[in-house]
């Protein structure tokens, strides 16, 4: 019944939603595509990878009965890394390079945690296969690439990976949310490749050290159409069984990046709610207890009141962000300090307070888009971040997690922006400029016995 409910939603104008041109059309964020522009060739350098001789089990990761899409873990001599679902017909096909996929055991379910709270990290996969829009000159030959991260310039792959969850569960960070991307609605050939990293972290032979979770980006090219929703929850259901898949309140949890995309896709938000109620439903009768979904929603300093009940009657469970800026008037191409985007942050965290929803307060490492080609005439620009200002910013996190008990989960969930989002000046990878300075910061305001203040 659900099912039918949800094919038979039409998609109306848009409400409340930002406009995202094409490829074609002018300078789009990441998250809407990798168009090609010139050809850069990413050398990565092999820093250290985990002996697997012992580990022969080749698992199947079982997907949902009754025609849903399951994900298999293979490892054969010259194995193919495609999207870990077998749906990706009507989902999400991927256009991957072939690769030598390793023995894999399945993880015991853990729950990793670094002194009690978890930290997750926001993981993009688009440094992928050159030519490629995110590699441009501006960072493979201007002084900014002294930001090339301690692994290289790299593409996704086994090896890199395996390094990434390395660095970062030494850091603290306890899971990935990997963007997902439903790239079947993409006609870019470097799009295809978005979701890799997110595969290859299922192969890994240090997939123990953390977990992960997705965060569902539904930003143009990548917007489904309402009646292809039932397709795409199918496909994730087979992520959400995995022993490592972050749960809150015992369930899934499923990050959606933008509230405003969900209305362009189904209409209203009525249709929002059913089409949450749909993915909760299939969940259950898939076994799982539900699914927790929470959603990247923000209160400027003069938000319409209204925006408050719609998101309510929308069905979201818990409030969160990928990241917060230019909410204090800045301008383009004019730098403002990074102390005022650590302000403007904190200040969206009591914000959201109004909502009164449980909430996951994001530490947003970095803004700075003098590091994206596509947006040199509209760069916002925060200026002056260290990894001192930055381990007082994640302290602030942490210390309000503790005082509001009652307005987050039990879990105590901290999000960062991110992992490796160098092309917005926000990654916190190691680099050659500041090597593990980041990491480091990141991992003594999480260890230390009392949250720093400054």
């Amino acid at each position: 019944m659900l099912a039918g409910l949800l094919s038979g939603l039409t998609i109306s104008p848009a409400i409340g939603g930002a406009a995202y041109p094409a490829h074609a059309a002018s300078a789009p964020s990441h998250h809407e595509a990798t168009a090609t522009t010139q050809a850069a060739t990413a050398t990565a350098s092999a820093v250290a990878s985990a002996d697997t001789s012992s580990q022969t089990a080749t698992p199947t990761m079982s997907g949902p009965r009754n025609g849903v899409a399951s994900v298999t873990a293979t490892s054969t001599a010259t194995a193919t890394n495609t999207a870990v679902s077998t749906a990706r017909a009507t989902a999400t096909p991927t256009a991957s390079p072939t690769q030598t996929l390793r023995p894999i055991t399945l993880p015991k379910p853990v729950v990793h945690r670094t002194n009690g709270y978890q930290v997750g990290a926001y993981y993009f996969s688009g440094w992928t296969h050159a030519p490629n829009n995110n590699l441009t000159p501006l960072l493979l030959n201007s002084p900014l690439r002294k930001y090339e991260p301690l692994i290289g310039w790299y593409d996704d792959s086994q090896q890199l990976v395996d390094q990434n969850i390395m660095q970062a569960s030494n850091a603290g960070i306890n899971f990935f949310a990997f963007d997902y991307y439903n790239t079947a609605r993409s006609p870019y050939k470097t799009d295809q490749a978005l979701n890799e990293g997110l595969t290859f972290y299922l192969h890994s032979a240090l997939r123990s050290r953390m977990n992960f979770c997705l965060t569902f980006i539904d930003q143009n090219p990548f917007e489904p159409k309402a009646s292809q929703w039932p397709q795409l929850v199918n496909v994730w259901l087979s992520y959400f069984k995995q022993p490592d898949y972050v749960r809150v309140n015992g369930k899934p949890l499923f990050i959606i990046f933008s509230p405003e995309h969900m209305r362009d896709i189904f209409g209203t938000s009525r249709n929002v709610y059913r089409a949450l109620d749909y993915l909760r439903a299939r969940a259950r009768a898939y076994g799982l207890p539900g699914v927790t979904v929470a959603v990247g929603a923000s209160l400027a300093a003069t938000y319409n009141p209204s925006r408050i009940p719609q998101l309510r009657s929308e069905g979201y469970d818990v409030l969160t962000g990928y990241n917060y800026h230019s909410f204090g008037g800045e301008k383009y191409r004019q730098p403002v300090p990074y102390d005022r985007l650590v302000q403007e942050n904190r200040q969206m965290w009591d914000r959201d307070l109004k909502f009164g929803q449980p909430y996951f307060p994001v530490v947003t490492s970095g803004w700075d888009q003098r590091f994206s080609a596509r947006e040199q005439s509209t760069a916002i620009i925060y200026n002056g971040r260290t990894p001192q200002k930055f381990a007082c910013y994640v302290g602030a996190a942490r210390r309000w997690v503790d005082t509001h008990p009652r307005n987050t989960v039990k879990e105590r969930i901290i999000m960062v922006f991110a992992w490796n989002e160098t092309g917005e000046g926000g990654e916190i990878i190691p680099t050659r400029a500041d090597r593990y300075a980041y990491t480091s910061a990141l991992n003594g305001a999480i260890t230390a016995r009392t949250a720093p203040s400054c």
